[in-house]
């Protein structure tokens, strides 16, 4: 059960990164010019991140040990903190655009 799950998630997980990758094209993401808000961006502020921990669950299956599931709830602390930090900083930096986005599309799924 745990293989019939685990690389279903891994493969959603490259598909969703994948996506993710080819939308953000050249623009660099630390400094974007311009909010992006189509793609997988549509549905989810933050695809990159999800696809990391879809991946990671995926990998924990496969895995089969423990020690991924224990890491786990930390993991999932610390991306949530980074795009904490990362939405004020689009916020400060697209304003209300980024507001209205907000607004509209969920922040994971």
């Amino acid at each position: 059960l745990r293989h019939a799950v685990g690389w279903p998630l891994l493969g959603a997980a490259i598909l969703l990164g994948g996506w993710a990758v080819r939308t953000v094209g050249e623009i660099d993401i630390s400094n974007p010019p311009k909010l992006l808000t189509n793609g997988p961006y549509a549905h989810g502020r933050h695809p990159m991140y999800l696809a990391w921990v879809i991946g990671y669950l995926g990998i924990a299956l496969v895995v089969n040990s423990v020690w991924p599931f224990v890491l786990f709830p930390a993991g999932l602390l610390a991306t949530h903190l980074v795009v904490q930090r990362e939405e004020r900083d689009l916020e400060k930096r697209f304003g209300e655009e980024f507001t209205a986005y907000a607004a509209r599309v969920r922040r994971y799924l």
